[in-house]
Order: C-alpha cells, then sequence, then structure tokens
C-alpha cells in the first residue's frame, strides 16, 4: 500500500494555505488542527492537505 492509498490528497499549499488568518473554522484533531473546508477537513500533510 502507498501512502496516496492511505489518504486521500487535497489541494497543494501553493494553491490555499490554512492557518489562522484563512477564514475557516479550526477543530483540533489528535496532534494536528483541521481547517473545515467546503463540509469536509482538510490536515496539513508536507506539501499538501489531507481530505477528512
Amino acid at each position: 500500500m502507498t501512502s496516496e492509498d492511505e489518504h486521500t490528497k487535497h489541494h497543494s499549499t501553493e494553491e490555499h494555505e490554512h492557518g489562522e488568518t484563512c477564514g475557516h473554522e479550526t477543530l483540533q484533531h489528535g496532534d494536528h488542527v483541521d481547517y473545515i473546508h467546503d463540509t469536509h477537513r482538510h490536515a496539513l500533510h508536507g506539501d499538501h492537505y489531507d481530505e477528512h
């Protein structure tokens, strides 16, 4: 199984960067923060966001 199979990638950090001023609601998720984006959650993973 590849890392591509383990999670769904969303857009790269170059397309949109989540952070304190991005305007998206945040949710603590274990050891990281998810960002609520169009009814789903994004979590930073290297140079892209995983979709939860």
